[in-house]
């Protein structure tokens, strides 16, 4: 194949996954609803359809998709809070002696209710958009603003109408889609370390720690965070009179088991790292078929859930089928002193066992009652005394609005109560400059310093950087574009594919967001056909809003990820050391049940995302005089992450009880939680400050033993654990010596 050939087949297939990724139909949703008032209002000659056009975009923009219950409370939320919002800004605008402290006031209320969570965490800042393009249309009259407030929020209940009922309504649709995500990332997560492993195999035993790494941080992340909203989908359609449903058990179990195939992926990722790292033995390659035939089995779950395209009960039962026969399948060359094999057939036997029930729950949900493969059926299995505490969780994240947060958050500390109040001064500085000097389209400067100004530094920089972007690339396509139009058809032509392109693409880039939205607003608003002049007044008033924007981040309430990040470091130390502490006691007690296990698991993911998230903040406010810093930073993060996998996989060894209540293997725990609290301790010390406490060694009896590591799965990962502390205390160093522990200024 030429260069050339090779350029264009590799375009091409980067154009499918971006057109893959982007959301098409929430882009045709915003189309429709900003286009068809606009058109209906040219038609028929109704004035000032125009608002209804904006309310119904912007509802689009609030609703994020998700249960019906959330959405509708998310549009509900944009269309009364825009409407009110609306009326407000064209009565105030009129005066600079309303406009300010009505702007200050209301711009904080509605960042502040983001404590909140949803609703007002989506529909807030679009609530202050309305506003501010009221206090750029002041009204003549209170009846004028009213009837204008009143055609947004019809456009809302457009938008309503559009998104929640001329589309098939399912209340588990949200619920099924979020689990089926689950368990195709989990599809995801198996395929790449089976192609990592089969790689390494290949290259006859030559790791690359770094792509273990990455392959870690990225699928445990991706996968946690899917499964979290898995949780808040299913809690949302999850209501008392349906607790006792099939198809709310079905989800649950569904859902449980996703829950716990974490654990033995991670298990197998860990071994399969290992193994193939010293030997290649006779069943290496049968396991990683078996592997294959797991993704499989998940891939066909998540179609099922999300899709079902003409699956059947024979499809169902040969998929059980395959699940049933694969560990007989590879315990046939499995020989009886190879533990290392044996421990790799237990997590497979393990997770086809869980799919096996994931798969009948998932046709029993999807094809019906008749679907049943066998006369057990998944009610008798699993009941809601089974999974109690599954069901208490669901009632936790059932809970209403936790109205103690207004206060709680209300100190100078709080992140949000920060964020809140930079806003409103930020926007009662624009208006006042707005009024004062009479710019032409002020409220642009507005809009972008509210779109712009973001909790963080890193954040606000980011936005400012891809605002400004988008803006002046679109900005010279609207000028292009509004010669050539001439009259309101087809401008409303026009704006049809733009509005597609920019809510379908917000996913993937805010920039090219920027880009696509900048000429469907101008055109939208032009006040004669031709006037290109309004996309130079947008892209300079854009340019200063974000200027302004940034300006204020540094200066008013300056958050930078540096003061926070200890915060973090030592949250994901804590959670590592809680979860090696459940494992230690469910050995110790001779504990069969996975729930507290999966509790801790679950908590060290969370913690372990936050930091991830932190650290991207972190190395995006940092200089480039600080790379060094990067460097340890990530290495430092990406071995929390990874000592709980370890923690996993020995979390996974069944059985062995002489082996866990060893004094030895005792002993060897001790030691690492002793660690983990010395590394807890130091993270929060200044950079000069002395320690009070050494780097705890190993013992005597930690040093023996009682089976040779190279014989026992469990010896292998236990001694993994210990060089994961020492690389952690060793990053720690490298961090202080170049003066650059988060949280500490440099030197």
């Amino acid at each position: 194949m030429t260069p050339i050939a090779q350029s264009t087949t590799s375009m091409r297939t980067r154009g499918v996954a971006l057109a893959r990724q982007m959301d098409w139909f929430r882009g045709l949703r915003a189309a429709v609803a900003l286009c068809a008032p606009l058109v209906l209002g040219d038609l028929v000659g109704i004035p000032n359809l125009g608002w209804a056009a904006l309310g119904g975009f912007e509802a689009i923009l609030a609703d994020t998709g998700g249960p019906y219950k959330s959405r509708l409370s998310s549009l509900a939320t944009l269309s009364i809070g825009g409407a009110a919002g609306l009326f407000l800004g064209c009565i105030a605008g009129r005066s600079l002696f309303w406009a300010l402290p009505v702007t200050v006031a209301f711009c904080f209320l509605w960042s502040y209710l983001a404590v909140l969570g949803q609703p007002f965490s989506s529909a807030g800042i679009l609530v202050q958009v309305i506003y501010i393009c009221g206090i750029g249309a002041p009204a003549a009259s209170w009846r004028d603003a009213l009837g204008w407030a009143l055609m947004v929020f019809s456009g809302g209940l457009w938008a309503a109408l559009l998104s929640l009922f001329l589309w098939p309504l399912d209340a588990y649709r949200p619920a099924r889609a979020a689990v089926g995500e689950c368990y195709n990332e989990l599809a995801s997560f198996l395929g790449s370390v089976a192609d990592l492993a089969g790689r390494q195999q290949f290259e006859q035993g030559r790791p690359n720690p770094a792509l273990w790494h990455r392959l870690a941080k990225h699928h445990q992340y991706r996968i946690r965070r899917a499964v979290e909203r898995a949780w808040q989908a299913v809690a949302s359609v999850h209501a008392e009179r349906q607790a006792d449903s099939s198809r709310g058990r079905q989800l649950v179990v569904l859902l449980e088991h996703a829950d716990l195939l974490i654990a033995r992926t991670v298990a197998l990722a860990e071994h399969l790292e290992a193994q193939f790292a010293t030997e290649n033995t006779p069943c290496s390659d049968r396991g990683l078929a078996c592997l294959a035939d797991l993704r499989s089995a998940e891939s066909w779950v998540a179609s099922l859930l999300m899709r079902r395209r003409k699956q059947t009960v024979a499809h169902a039962r040969a998929k059980r089928g395959e699940m049933e026969c694969l560990p007989a399948y590879l315990e046939s060359c499995i020989a009886q002193g190879d533990p290392a094999s044996r421990f790799m057939l237990a997590q497979i036997t393990v997770a086809a066992s869980l799919l096996e029930s994931a798969i009948e729950s998932a046709a029993l949900l999807r094809l019906g009652d008749g679907s049943k493969i066998d006369g057990s059926g998944i009610d008798a299995n699993y009941s809601v005394g089974h999974f109690g505490s599954v069901y208490e969780r669901i009632g936790q994240l059932r809970q209403g609005f936790n109205l103690d947060l207004l206060g709680a958050n209300f100190t100078r500390k709080s992140l949000t109560l920060r964020h809140a109040s930079r806003v409103a001064l930020v926007c009662g500085l624009d208006v006042a400059l707005i009024l004062l000097f009479h710019i032409d389209h002020g409220y642009w400067i507005l809009l972008t310093s509210l779109i712009v100004l973001q909790p963080h530094v890193s954040g606000t920089l980011r936005r400012g950087l891809e605002r400004i972007g988008g803006t002046v690339g679109g900005g010279i396509l609207a000028a292009l574009l509004a010669v050539t139009l001439h009259s309101q058809l087809a401008t409303a032509a026009v704006l049809f594919p733009l509005v597609i392109l920019s809510l379908a693409i917000m996913p993937v880039s805010y920039a090219a967001f920027a880009f696509f939205l900048t000429p469907a607003f101008v055109l939208a608003w032009l006040p004669y056909s031709g006037d290109w002049k309004l996309a130079l007044v947008r892209t300079l008033n854009t340019i200063a809003g974000a200027v302004i924007s940034v300006a204020a981040m540094i200066f008013l309430f300056p958050v930078y990820e540096r003061d926070r990040a200890p915060q973090f470091l030592r949250a994901s130390l804590a959670a590592d050391r809680r979860y090696l502490a459940q494992l230690a006691e469910a050995w110790t007690t001779r504990s069969r049940s996975s729930r507290l296990l999966a509790n801790a698991r679950r908590a060290t993911g969370l913690a372990h995302n936050d930091t991830e998230e932190s650290l991207e903040r972190l190395l995006a406010e940092s200089w480039p005089r600080r790379l060094p810093f990067a460097q340890f930073a990530t290495a430092f993060v990406t071995y929390l992450r990874r000592f709980a996998q370890s923690v996993t996989t020995l979390a996974t060894l069944d059985e062995e009880w002489a082996w866990k209540q060893s004094v030895a293997v005792q002993s060897r725990l001790e030691l690492l939680d002793r660690r983990l609290a010395w590394l807890e301790e130091q993270t929060g010390r200044a950079a000069k400050a002395q320690s009070s406490s050494i780097w705890p060694e190993p013992g005597v009896l930690d040093m023996h033993p009682p089976v040779p590591s190279q014989e026992h799965p469990g010896e292998r990962q236990l001694e993994r654990l210990e060089r994961q502390t020492e690389i952690l205390r060793r990053q720690l160093a490298s961090l202080r010596e170049h003066g650059w522990l988060p949280g500490i200024p440099g030197a």
